[in-house]
Formats: structure tokens, C-alpha cells, sequence
């Protein structure tokens, strides 16, 4: 069964969502850290890199896809951004335990 053009939307508000809220998490941890000076100049240079190398991974993804539907370019670009600011997220609060 193909999935209609407001379920497709549906999915792209929750996971825009989702990107959002663990976005603002990781945000905190790092603040926190580099305020607390528990942060290293190994984990800021890391952050920069990371976010250089996510735009031209997206930009490369939509560049050379065939996608369809303005919904299926957004929802590929924020899985993308979703996975790492996930893993991210998971390393960051792992180190806080």
C-alpha cells in the first residue's frame, strides 16, 4: 500500500521534531562542557568537522537522487541530519554516566 502525499508530511513534522529536540540536547552537553571546561579542544574540533562534512553529504545525497516530491528531498535531508545528531546524542550522554 503507497503511503499518501499527508503521511508522507506527517513523517517529515515528527522526525523535523525529533531533529529539533536532540539537536537542543547535544547543544546543552556540549555548552555544559565547554562552561564547565570538561569539554576538549579534540571534541569542538570534531563538532565543526562533523557539521562540514553532514551539508556536503546532504548536498551530494540531493544532488545525484532522483527524488520525486519536495516532501522526499526534506525527509531525506533530515534522516540524514536525525542519524548523526542521534548518535551524537547517545556518545554525548554516555560520557555524562
Amino acid at each position: 500500500m503507497a503511503r499518501s502525499s499527508t503521511t508522507d508530511w506527517m513523517k517529515l513534522a515528527n522526525d523535523s521534531y525529533w531533529l529539533w529536540a536532540e539537536s537542543l540536547m547535544v547543544i546543552g552537553m556540549r555548552t555544559s562542557d565547554m562552561m564547565t571546561g570538561k569539554g576538549s579542544e579534540r571534541e569542538n574540533r570534531l563538532m565543526v568537522s562533523e557539521k562540514v562534512k553532514a551539508g556536503a553529504e546532504v548536498a551530494a545525497m540531493l544532488a545525484t537522487s532522483s527524488l520525486t516530491s519536495p516532501e522526499k528531498s526534506a525527509q531525506k535531508a533530515v534522516s540524514h541530519y536525525r542519524r548523526k545528531v542521534t548518535a551524537n546524542r547517545k556518545r554525548l550522554s554516555r560520557r555524562k554516566s
